[in-house]
């Protein structure tokens, strides 16, 4: 498929802001470690995967900017907080605690390289194209969580009570990543965002499980319930607006600059 109708074209254009939402939060959460992380090899390797999820957000807001004519920063820095589809627990300030930022980038790469497998899979070839290449680099993000989950799970007592307390005080927020976008189930009967078999719920509630078992850590997932309203709808909690503001205040000073 190489065009879409005006209502499949709606429809992605909402799947695609969550991504690139979730991708340029992550990356700007994930970005204040730059030069606070515990390590010099890892204040190095988180730095560049932030500069990943930023540079994925930038390519995704582009792609979106062209199906609607528009600009891609105007995407990423001009839109008012209820208009942003980002999952409340990639708003969240980790308080520069090293379990909590690792535990909510071991929920979100691996949701991320789930949805981008699927998008990889779409009946549109442009988005399948460009998934297939952010979905190699996404791969890679999930090696590297799952090696720190390993590492500090299976550490002494201290480190593992601070990455089991982390995951227990995010396992709430995260399964709120699969709270559906706008018309999300006309994209998935018109392959334009395939299904996945198991359901991508199911998938990736067994990965994490899995790798928490064998980092010594345990894990409780509720599959959300369609009555929740969240991100996905424009819904934030009251540390986004702050948040937004301050990713938002360099673009703010001139709009219509080429950064």
């Amino acid at each position: 498929m190489h065009e879409l109708n005006d209502v499949a074209r709606k429809a992605l254009i909402q799947l695609l802001l969550a991504v690139a939402d979730d991708k340029l939060m992550l990356g700007h959460r994930n970005a204040d470690w730059t030069g606070l992380a515990p390590i010099l090899e890892e204040d190095i390797a988180f730095s560049s995967l932030a500069q990943d999820e930023l540079a994925h957000a930038s390519a995704l807001y582009q792609f979106v900017a062209d199906l609607t004519h528009s600009q891609a920063d105007r995407l990423a820095f001009g839109r008012k907080p209820g208009e942003y589809r980002c999952a409340q627990i990639v708003e969240l300030s980790d308080d520069f605690n090293w379990a909590t930022a690792l535990c909510r980038s071991f929920f979100c790469d691996h949701f991320e390289a789930l949805r981008l497998e699927r998008l990889a899979r779409s009946s549109y070839t442009p988005i399948a194209q460009l998934a297939a290449r952010l979905l190699a680099e996404e791969q890679v993000h999930v090696q590297h969580v799952d090696s720190w989950m390993h590492r500090l799970g299976r550490g002494d007592d201290d480190a593992n009570h601070r990455m089991q307390e982390a995951l227990d005080g995010l396992a709430p927020l995260a399964p709120m990543l699969f709270e559906p976008t706008e018309s999300q189930e006309l994209l998935e009967r018109e392959m334009i965002y395939p299904q996945s078999e198991p359901a991508m719920f199911d998938r990736w509630s067994q990965n994490l499980l899995e790798v928490a078992r064998d980092a010594g850590l345990t894990l409780s997932l509720q599959r959300p319930t369609a009555k929740i309203i969240g991100g996905r709808r424009g819904v934030h909690g009251p540390a986004f607006p702050a948040a937004l503001d301050e990713m938002t205040e360099v673009y703010r000073v001139e709009p219509e600059a080429a950064w």
